[in-house]
């Protein structure tokens, strides 16, 4: 008398069939118009995606490229932006995207109190500091609070929380900064 063996084959081959009778919705590919892309949008902006972001845009939209305030805002994020000056036109980017997007950012205005007027970001790799950007020569940085997180071309579409933001900013010692919401730069 001969024994068998299970292999687990037939398991694999009902949980295939199964998933060829659900619907496309079920596995992530929902129509246009349906509500569970929003979802995955509102998921996406929070992740900091942009490519996860501009896939569901165009989904929910049922079009085949991307407005142009959606492209601006990919386009904010770019390295090229991460210089002292132009902290106000990204976050103007991000703003706007942001909002056409279905979230409620916020501008938050940076200003240093003390002699120096410089101000710095530090950026790092693997809990090694790398860089020191330099934000601001003029004492003013302007960012994007979204939640808890604070957003602006060093960051990236993912951001930082607050706390782990503020730790990031550099000032002269004995200089302080000071925040506050703004209603625009």
């Amino acid at each position: 008398m001969r024994g068998t063996t299970h292999t687990g084959r037939g398991h694999l081959t009902v949980l295939l069939l199964l998933l060829c009778l659900l619907p496309t919705r079920a596995l992530g590919h929902p129509a246009p118009g349906d509500d569970s892309i929003k979802a995955r949008l509102k998921a996406c902006v929070l992740a900091g995606d942009l490519a996860c972001v501009v896939d569901q845009y165009l989904l929910l939209k049922d079009i085949g490229r991307a407005p142009g305030w959606l492209v601006a805002f990919q386009g904010a994020f770019a390295t090229a932006n991460r210089k002292a000056g132009e902290c106000e036109k990204v976050a103007k980017l991000i703003h706007e995207g942001l909002t056409r997007l279905g979230q409620r950012p916020e501008y938050l205005r940076f200003t240093i109190n003390g002699p120096r007027k410089v101000m710095g970001f530090d950026e790092f790799s693997h809990g090694v500091l790398t860089k020191t950007h330099q934000l601001s020569t003029t004492g003013h940085h302007v960012a994007i609070r979204l939640g808890d997180k604070l957003i602006d071309a060093y960051t990236g579409p993912a951001g930082l929380p607050f706390h782990e933001y503020m730790a990031r900013l550099s000032v002269t010692p004995g200089a302080k900064i000071v925040h506050e919401v703004i209603q625009s730069p």
